[in-house]
């Protein structure tokens, strides 16, 4: 039941943010605890709406749910909600004229993160909550002019919890709409 809930809550927020966005996408990943916490490594998947503020930078909202991850209170689901940038390497239009790679789009995220589990999954005590600042590289790789394929990987340091990092490895495809999805290659 409190998953069904916390779904229709990141369902709304995502409605909410895509009424204003330039794009949306869903992806499959993997979930990589870091620091030898009892986390196992564990399918996740996520979807994400965002908006251009220039022509290299993007906000983002993500939601995230791994279904089955092993931790300290036995195996339970994870979800969680990021908030981010996403910078576009501009140097690279460069690198696309030398060696025709114009289809090829490098980025890095930075924001903040929170990942929500129950039974205490970080940790033997009371900690359900694993937030902090998220990092990340990734590329785009521009199927058509609307359509991309988007590889990412992401480090969320957890400020609040004993699990300390967790890392993501995610491929997905992304459509872009509106304003910018003719002026980005």
């Amino acid at each position: 039941m409190r998953m069904r809930n916390l779904f229709c809550a990141l369902a709304a927020l995502f409605a909410g943010v895509c009424a204003a966005a330039n794009y949306v996408g869903a992806a499959g990943g993997l979930l990589l605890p870091g620091n030898g916490n009892s986390l196992s490594r564990a399918a996740e998947a996520r979807v994400r709406a965002g908006f251009y503020a220039t022509d290299f930078l993007a906000w983002e909202v993500e939601g995230v749910c791994a279904p089955n991850v092993s931790g300290a209170g036995g195996r339970e689901a994870l979800s969680g909600v990021a908030v981010r940038g996403l910078y576009h390497f501009t140097g690279f239009e460069a690198f696309d004229k030398l060696f025709g790679c114009e289809r090829f789009d490098p980025f890095a995220t930075f924001g903040v993160g929170t990942r929500f589990g129950a039974r205490h999954v970080f940790a033997e005590d009371a900690h359900r909550t694993a937030t902090g600042p998220v990092v990340g590289l990734g590329a785009f790789y521009h199927l058509t002019e609307s359509l991309d394929v988007r590889v990412d990987a992401q480090a969320l340091l957890a400020c609040d919890a004993p699990c300390g990092m967790l890392y993501s490895v995610c491929i997905g495809l992304q459509w872009n709409f509106g304003e910018l999805a003719n002026e980005n290659p």
